[in-house]
């Protein structure tokens, strides 16, 4: 950590995607227990690692995996707990974005980030802005700019 540190500090940018985006926050809001996501699952074949790493929600109730989130520790590079894929309901037919408020309730002392699926957050110093895949669905409601549980709207951070 202290060769990343010191490349930040030199201007680097530095950059990921789910877990590559917790990475860099005090911690984050994990889909680790989904047993489709496991490393075993990923190099057995049992997994597209080719496609999104996420796994998908269940057809129905009763296809529901048993799992939860859990909150991770991280480098603590930037402040905050961050909730990658926040928008999104994996295969324990949990809401993201329902858990994460859930979690944000038991860590009420640290400042939350959901970042849509589809959607990015840029860090420069002291200014960010949101960056959003075109065409792909999220949760923010173009004229409302309201919380859409069903991704009715367009790629979005919280």
């Amino acid at each position: 950590d202290k060769l990343l540190r010191d490349a930040m500090l030199r201007g680097t940018v530095l950059t990921g995607g789910s877990a590559g985006a917790i990475c860099w926050f005090d911690g984050g809001h994990s889909d680790s227990m989904d047993p489709d996501s496991y490393k075993t699952a990923m190099l057995s074949g049992e997994k597209d690692v080719v496609g999104d790493e996420s796994s998908a929600m269940p057809e129905n109730e009763d296809d529901a995996k048993t799992w939860e989130y859990i909150r991770v520790d991280s480098l603590s590079f930037l402040p905050g707990l961050v909730c990658p894929h926040h928008d999104i309901t994996q295969s324990n037919g949990i809401p993201r974005s329902r858990d994460f408020d859930e979690m944000m309730l038991r860590h009420s002392s640290e400042t939350g980030i959901g970042i849509d699926h589809w959607a990015g957050l840029e860090i420069n110093g002291d200014r960010y802005r949101v960056v959003s895949a075109k065409g792909k669905e999220g949760s923010v409601m173009s004229k409302t700019k309201a919380f859409s549980p069903d991704r009715k709207g367009i790629p979005g951070v919280w």
